[in-house]
């Protein structure tokens, strides 16, 4: 291999890098907002979650986005799987919130200060967002390259 092969590797290595940037990004503002949730009620698949029981979920769902993160940041091949599916459970968990509470009682819960319609549209453009991403991750899944099973 010539010295000029390993400059063009490592050209090849920046971008690798970069494209990955903007979807660390997304879920690490994805668990801020899960974060910020913490001590108000939480919806998931079409229940309304309260007390303990939120604070639980939110919990969760914070670790399995840090995982996830991280999994991005090292281009771990089982986190590509991990985020389609976790991309699937959320996008399923809004859909069956919509169709399943009723949209006032979801708002009043959750403290936010929009009306039913901007509900609607927020979760239909969530809904949305997690399919472009999975449209993303899979067309990129070239990028994730490191094959161990362990972050660490």
């Amino acid at each position: 291999m010539k010295e000029t092969d390993r400059v063009v590797a490592s050209g090849d290595d920046k971008k690798r890098n970069f494209v990955l940037v903007p979807l660390t990004g997304v879920y690490l503002l994805a668990m801020l907002v899960t974060l910020s949730d913490l001590g108000r009620d939480f919806p998931f698949m079409g229940q309304l979650y309260k007390g303990d029981e939120a604070e639980h979920l939110i919990f969760t769902n914070s670790i399995a986005s840090l995982y996830l993160i991280v999994g991005i940041l090292k281009r771990q091949r089982l986190t590509l799987w991990l985020l389609i599916a976790y991309n699937f459970i959320a996008s399923a968990s809004g859909m069956a919130n919509l169709i399943m509470l009723p949209v006032q009682q979801v708002v009043t819960a959750t403290g936010a200060l929009v009306p039913d319609y901007g509900y609607r549209i927020n979760a239909f453009c969530v809904f949305l967002l997690f399919l472009l991403l999975n449209v993303f991750l899979y067309f990129h899944r070239d990028r994730f390259d490191n094959k161990s099973i362990y972050l660490w």
